[in-house]
């Protein structure tokens, strides 16, 4: 059987295996066959005993994905399970790069606007190391690059929540354009369901 270590602990030499069948299933340090001690997260396969425990467990053989990986560490920098009223500047930009290129569906203004506050000083971070570095802006156009999808995604979901296309994004290629979009991503959520779905708030 297959899952992921819920927690363990060093001192009780103890933990918990969150199931792909949805159980959980207790197991001692004893049966981890694993090269370092089980960490929350790590991907295991087990076999159970007829008390319901986890034995012989050691980390499971997946094919390398790279989305997955990345996905997996988000992960560890956000919990994304928590209610969004409880979400911090990171939280928002992590639920973001989750979604990296879904352009369906509607965003709050949370979500847009600390996803471009945690960009401009991941921007301003990098322009520093670029400029530490000599690197010539190297590494700020990668950031660029890497941002600009979930940028954009996070845009058209935004426009999607005040009932406007996401093709609307466009008007960024006119100097003037920019200040009818920005009005747009400012405005507060539209009540009522559209084509893209409930409100997002």
């Amino acid at each position: 059987m297959k899952g992921s270590i819920l927690d363990f602990s060093i001192q009780t030499n103890t933990g918990i295996i969150s199931g792909d069948d949805q159980n959980r299933y207790n197991f001692t340090g004893a049966e981890w066959h694993g090269q370092r001690p089980p960490t929350r997260g790590d991907r295991v396969d087990f076999d159970v005993d007829q008390t319901g425990s986890a034995i012989q467990i050691f980390t499971a053989l997946t094919p390398s994905n790279p989305i997955q990986n990345i996905s997996e560490q988000l992960d560890k920098i956000s919990d994304q399970n928590k209610a969004e009223e409880q979400f911090n500047m990171i939280d928002w930009f992590v639920k973001c790069l989750k979604n990296y290129a879904v352009f369906d569906g509607r965003s709050r203004r949370k979500e847009f606007w600390y996803f471009m506050l945690a960009s401009m000083i991941l921007g301003i971070i990098v322009q520093i190391i670029d400029a530490i570095l000599g690197t010539d802006k190297l590494l700020n156009g990668l950031l660029n690059l890497a941002l600009l999808v979930p940028s954009l995604a996070v845009g058209a979901r935004r426009l999607h929540d005040v009932e406007r296309s996401g093709w609307w994004q466009l008007l960024i290629l006119t100097v003037i354009g920019i200040i009818p979009l920005i009005i747009w991503w400012a405005s507060d959520t539209k009540r009522e369901n559209n084509q893209w779905g409930q409100p997002a708030k």
